[in-house]
């Protein structure tokens, strides 16, 4: 089956907090969506007449149970917020926390700053602040004058941008050549422009393959080599960002660590082996019993690392100083992709 909206999940860190060991690793915790302080706590007073800046992890997992990959994502803030505060977000990695993320760029949402026609080859946009540079020469932009995603009436377009230039607030977008818009927008629809992060397709995946033995294999090969045909099936749900060591206690037993989860399992050569991730009721990995060869030893170890199906990224919260209270305020940030 196809992957399902409600299969796109949003997912909180291990830590969450305004110290430099905010973020890390995915929790095992969604993000419960439309829902008030589900990503950060409200500003007091003090902190909006002093000014803050703040920053979430916040993971986009794909929770499909036949684990199909999401083809062509796209992340983007869809929403901006209606207060004097803003909120931008960048890509981060599977395991940065707040002191060591790499801000290289940042992605947010404009106003339109006036009204285009179909076949219109550009746009002007404002922005809250120029110096954010959300956006770039070759952003995928999103175009839109839905009142939410899932807007049934309304038009959105995704276009490539070729320049753009700066006019204090304002940003002229000028789209590659041979595209063009298919609709015409008006700023009374509240027309949304926003800069488009588009990772690679999420999928599970295992890497740093490796071992310790003297005459055992996997894939018919010692497993200083990576395996190529039986290798780990890994679960949308279930698979973490782990290092895995196999430990064998004599020929045919072994041990399994996980690297933050430690020991996990026993298991045999002589049987498929997945161990479950208690907080799903799913396998972390699976690693078929075809795969042994050889002769294994006690001691001897098996190793390595398996990634879920989920993009990082960060969240920026910039509240000015003196910025006014508001209520209800909200930003909104997208995500999309099709099904494999």
């Amino acid at each position: 089956m196809a992957i399902t909206q409600p299969e796109l999940v949003f997912y909180k860190p291990t830590a969450i907090n305004n110290t430099g060991s905010n973020g890390g690793r995915m929790y095992t915790q969604a993000i419960a969506l439309a829902a008030m302080n589900n990503v950060w706590p409200n500003v007091s007073q003090a902190e909006r007449a002093a000014g803050l800046v703040t920053w979430r992890k916040v993971f986009f997992k794909v929770d499909n149970a036949s684990n199909l990959s999401l083809i062509g994502p796209k992340i983007w803030v869809s929403k901006p917020t209606p207060g004097d505060d803003r909120v931008l977000i960048f890509p981060g990695t599977q395991t940065d926390t707040q002191a060591t993320k790499i801000e290289t760029r940042f992605y947010g949402c404009g106003f339109l700053d006036a009204n285009v026609s179909a076949g219109a080859g550009s746009v002007d946009v404002n922005v809250e602040d120029p110096t954010d540079v959300i956006f770039q020469p070759g952003d995928l932009v999103c175009i839109s004058n839905k009142t939410s995603v899932n807007d049934p009436s309304g038009t959105v377009q995704f276009v490539t941008v070729d320049t753009v230039s700066w006019n204090g607030n304002k940003a002229t977008l000028t789209f590659a050549i041979g595209e063009e818009l298919l609709d015409g927008y008006t700023t009374a629809q509240g027309t949304t422009v926003a800069s488009v992060h588009t990772p690679a397709d999420i999928a599970t995946s295992w890497e740093a393959w490796g071992g310790s033995t003297v005459a055992g294999t996997w894939n018919g090969t010692s497993p200083a080599t990576p395996p190529t045909t039986i290798v780990p099936v890994l679960d949308n749900i279930g698979t973490i960002y782990q290092t895995w060591t196999l430990t064998f206690t004599d020929a045919t037993n072994f041990t399994c660590t996980g690297d933050t989860v430690g020991g996990v399992a026993g298991g045999t050569i002589g049987s498929t082996f997945a161990p479950n991730n208690p907080a799903f009721s799913r396998p972390y990995f699976t690693l078929p019993v075809t795969g042994w060869g050889g002769t294994w030893a006690a001691t001897e170890v098996l190793t390595f690392r398996t990634i879920p199906a989920a993009v990082p990224m960060w969240w920026k919260r910039i509240v000015p100083a003196g910025a006014a209270s508001t209520a209800a305020d909200e930003v909104v940030v997208s995500f999309s992709g099709a099904s494999a």
